[in-house]
């Protein structure tokens, strides 16, 4: 049997709004890393909140210390933040495909000194990326991270039992920055597209895709998402979920999960609600399944419960259709015997 790689990511700082500026060192982390603030950080928070102008180059500085008593590398990478599929907010995926909405990603205006930095044991090294602003005025805020995570060594795989389970542990720290040139407000603006279905983690599952357009963050953000079939008033299947929050024009796929079932082709009806403390939004949308789409979820998901319901009607007709047939010949014999008889 192959080796099968379990990979467990330890994340130290919180990261569903704003990363921490300085994660410590865990019993089991080799290294940590602390944000150096400037002097244009517009507030108290330990992140980089940084009030910029345009055209604006300002370097921002990272300590990396190595905690351990070994050589280490750490790999440096600046991320634009994103909404992932839980509906969170994240700065940990590199090289990801931008909203068509998010005019200036914070990974193409930051440049990373090193791509990696290699630390001898109990040493201490500064790191740095460069932001350089847009020319233009910009309204809302650019939103980013500044992710780290030790580098392993690969030899260290191939030594490993290949019939052996392997569970690797990667600590990884996230420092946010979030970039403004104005103070005014800008107000979500949360859109519903495409609505289709899928399957998620071998489960069919009906997505809908939720899309921040503005340059602001969506924060205790409650979503409520019913589906019934078209032309029925009761509920086929429902999702409820609290507490999610949006990265600035960014989008995200919402998911209803279909219980296990088996998705059918035909007509539905999407009623779907979305508000956080300020602000609400509210569809109600058609949409359809095709013969193929269905088919081709339902062939990927596991641990369906089959829908015999059409079996019963069907053999009901049939046990209906035999008794009446038997009812009938039965009585042909006895009217005939009784006519022979007379």
């Amino acid at each position: 049997m192959k080796k099968i790689f379990a990979i467990i990511f330890a994340c130290t700082v919180a990261i569903l709004c704003f990363p921490s500026q300085q994660a410590d060192a865990t019993e089991n982390s080799s290294f940590s890393v602390k944000a150096i603030l400037p002097d244009n950080q517009a507030s108290s928070v330990t992140y980089f909140d940084l009030q910029m102008k345009p055209k604006q180059k300002q370097a921002l500085k990272v300590e990396i210390t190595n905690h351990s008593k070994e050589k280490i590398t750490v790999n440096c990478i600046a991320n634009t933040a994103i909404t992932n599929e839980m509906g969170y907010v994240d700065y940990s995926i590199p090289n990801t495909k931008p909203d068509k909405t998010l005019k200036y990603p914070f990974a193409d205006i930051a440049k990373e000194s090193a791509s990696e930095v290699t630390l001898e044991p109990n040493e201490t090294k500064t790191w740095t990326v460069t932001i350089q602003m847009p020319a233009e005025n910009y309204d809302g805020i650019i939103l980013g991270g500044l992710h780290f995570k030790e580098k392993k060594a690969e030899d260290k795989e191939k030594d490993a039992d290949k019939n052996d389970v392997q569970i690797k542990n990667e600590y990884a720290y996230v420092i946010g920055v979030k970039l403004t040139e104005k103070t005014t407000v800008v107000k979500p603006e949360l859109e519903l597209n495409q609505i289709k279905p899928a399957t998620r983690n071998y489960r069919n599952v009906v997505e809908m895709n939720l899309q921040n357009t503005k340059a602001t963050l969506v924060g205790g953000l409650a979503v409520d998402a019913k589906i019934y079939k078209q032309g029925s008033d009761e509920v086929l299947h429902e999702a409820k979920r609290t507490d999610l929050s949006m990265a600035p024009n960014s989008n995200f796929n919402y998911s209803v999960d279909w219980e296990n079932k088996e998705l059918k082709p035909g007509k539905y009806k999407l009623h779907l609600v979305a508000k956080n403390a300020d602000d609400k939004w509210e569809w109600t949308e058609e949409f359809t399944i095709s013969s193929d789409e269905a088919k081709k979820a339902n062939k990927v998901a596991l641990g369906l419960e089959k829908d015999y319901t059409w079996m019963y009607i069907t053999g009901g007709v049939l046990l209906l259709l035999l008794i009446i047939t038997a009812t009938y010949f039965i009585g042909r014999r006895t009217a005939k015997k009784k006519h022979d008889a007379e």
